[in-house]
């Protein structure tokens, strides 16, 4: 599975034109979804893949607490001196974390990891596009009419769409799909 990996990482971000460690968080969260439900109770589930073999580690982990403040959560929670036990050096809000067996993916666990991948790649790609329209700042861009909806039009300009309101045209100005129109953001 390792170089598929590597390969379905790649082919995402070249295909969605987002940063592959993007991809490659949104495919450790997906993994570690999945695993999480193999257990009861709110536990909490990291996996780390390696990003030169596409190898990839799962681990249960553990929030320090105070000894004083007690357990809210035991599946997700350790106490202080419980976990010195184990790390001596570790402090109060550090994660313990215990290697866990990685796992085996069925029809519903891979159709999970599916939604969890792409519905990350999609906000990843709308932040992208958001990012660039706010670095134009106020330029003229070029569009062309898509569609008219109640009077106001559905301009495209490369990969994004945006509504021309009617009380932001030319008055009396006659709009038809497929016209191409020049505006400012």
């Amino acid at each position: 599975m390792n170089r598929e990996m590597l390969m379905l990482v790649d082919a995402l971000a070249r295909e969605k034109n987002v940063e592959k460690e993007t991809v490659f968080a949104a495919v450790e969260l997906a993994l570690a979804s999945a695993t999480k439900k193999r257990y009861t109770g709110e536990v909490d589930i990291r996996v780390a893949i390696n990003r030169d073999t596409g190898e990839y580690e799962s681990f249960r982990r553990w929030l320090v607490v105070p000894d004083e403040a007690g357990l809210q959560n035991p599946e997700s929670e350790v106490l202080l001196f419980e976990a010195k036990e184990q790390i001596p050096d570790i402090e109060v809000e550090d994660h313990m974390e215990e290697p866990i067996e990685n796992v085996e993916f069925g029809r519903i666990g891979a159709q999970a990891a599916k939604q969890v991948i792409l519905q990350r790649i999609r906000d990843a790609e709308r932040e992208q596009i958001l990012n660039d329209y706010l670095d134009r700042g106020e330029k003229v861009f070029l569009g062309t009419i898509k569609r008219m909806d109640k009077g106001d039009a559905i301009v495209e300009s490369g990969k994004v769409e945006a509504r021309l309101r009617r009380d932001q045209m030319i008055p009396k100005e006659n709009l038809r799909s497929g016209d191409r129109v020049k505006g400012v953001i």
